[in-house]
């Protein structure tokens, strides 16, 4: 059953009859590698002005499963995002992290107070987007390297 399918589609990439991306996108492991993550958060203004700001960190993707970290685990100005992508680049990821500034979180959360949220995201065979669940919008670009 490997071997056709394989067959079936070398068959058809060479017949231009589908795309090697909708290949990729068959794979499990088809995200793995190096990407980096641009997270942008504008301000916002409903809960006492919180400073919008924008963190570019690393992620790799190893088995379909992204991680990726800003700042020093642990430390205020840290997070973590974390999750799973579906072979069809569907993903259900998850930030953790601290805060660090008062003045560009939610309600003022306290330096070092820890918070976390859902990001939907989609992904392609060299970029993705996301956007985060929840009260606050924020928009996660990511480009393979």
């Amino acid at each position: 059953m490997r071997v056709t399918r394989r067959f079936a589609a070398a068959f058809a990439v060479s017949f231009n009859l589908v795309t090697p991306v909708a290949l990729a996108a068959e794979d499990p492991a088809a995200f793995d590698g190096a990407w980096e993550v641009t997270l942008t958060c504008p301000p916002h203004n409903e809960d006492e002005d919180a400073k919008g700001y924008m963190h570019r960190f690393p992620a790799e993707v190893k088995g379909g499963v992204l991680r990726g970290m800003h700042g020093a685990e642990g430390q205020p100005g840290w997070h973590l995002l974390t999750g799973s992508i579906t072979p069809d680049g569907r993903a259900a990821l998850h930030l953790d992290g601290i805060v660090n500034n008062p003045d560009y979180a939610v309600n003022n959360a306290f330096r070092g107070k820890p918070y976390s949220y859902r990001v939907r995201a989609t992904f392609e065979a060299s970029s993705g987007s996301g956007q985060r669940i929840g009260k606050r919008k924020c928009d996660f670009r990511f480009q393979r390297k």
